[in-house]
């Protein structure tokens, strides 16, 4: 697959553990879909490593892509970018895999994510938010921790301002402060969202935590053909 050159035009620390990355693309070639991941090719020690990543920004944005990635002390790609400085370059492809969301899909989907495994989900809730009025998107994100919340302020003001994207928090440990919900999401949780029937669910995250969701949705009735998946490993 051809790569393509980019740079890295700015880092942020998006979480204590997710550093979050803004490639600036200016090759006409460089096409993705929603939800779609790129590897990532670098060099170290005089050797090229490659990894792939979930983009986490819409293709309605234009003339980069984003990432958010978590620290790694093993992953040698993973270190070097976090390691990495603005201006770095690096080498990327175009778009690739199958968990994708387009338009024609449906008018009702549910992104359900644990940790950041929610970064393909982003790309989807935020290319909804902002090229697809007609199709209603809620995320269902689970944390450990609130200080984890990948763009909490983005996602919040985002859900407050559009009538056609939504919300849902969820953290898995006790903390001192946090007032929304608490516990792993969980078929009883995933009921109360009310879903139309036609609703297409997405999930992304560890292999136990799609493998459970899977059960619980079609537990209530969701057939196979309406559910999507990526797996982290």
């Amino acid at each position: 697959m051809q790569l393509i050159s980019t740079r890295i035009a700015r880092i942020s620390q998006a979480t204590p553990t997710i550093k979050a990355f803004e490639l600036e693309v200016t090759d006409p070639g460089f096409k993705y879909l929603p939800g779609q991941w790129i590897e990532v090719s670098v060099e170290i020690d005089g050797e090229i490593k490659t990894s792939g990543y979930s983009v986490t920004t819409s293709p309605s944005q234009r003339g980069g892509v984003g990432l958010a990635i978590k620290s790694s002390s093993t992953h040698p790609v993973t270190l070097w970018l976090h390691q990495a400085m603005e201006g770095d370059t690096l080498k990327i492809t175009r778009g690739q895999g199958p968990f994708v969301f387009v338009p024609d899909m449906g008018e009702d989907i549910v992104l359900i994510g644990g940790g950041v495994g929610v970064t393909p989900l982003l790309s989807i809730w935020r290319f909804v938010r902002d090229a697809c009025p007609e199709t209603h998107a809620t995320l269902y994100y689970s944390v450990s921790h609130p200080d984890e919340i990948l763009f909490r302020d983005e996602l919040e003001q985002s859900a407050r301002k559009y009538t056609h994207v939504s919300l849902e928090i969820t953290v898995t440990q006790t903390c001192e402060g946090w007032q929304g919900q608490t516990g792993r999401i969980n078929k009883h949780k995933i009921a109360a969202l009310n879903a139309p029937p036609n609703t297409l669910f997405y999930l992304c995250g560890p292999p136990g935590m799609v493998d459970d969701m899977e059960k619980f949705l079609r537990e209530l009735g969701v057939p196979a053909s309406r559910i999507i998946f990526e797996k982290w490993w």
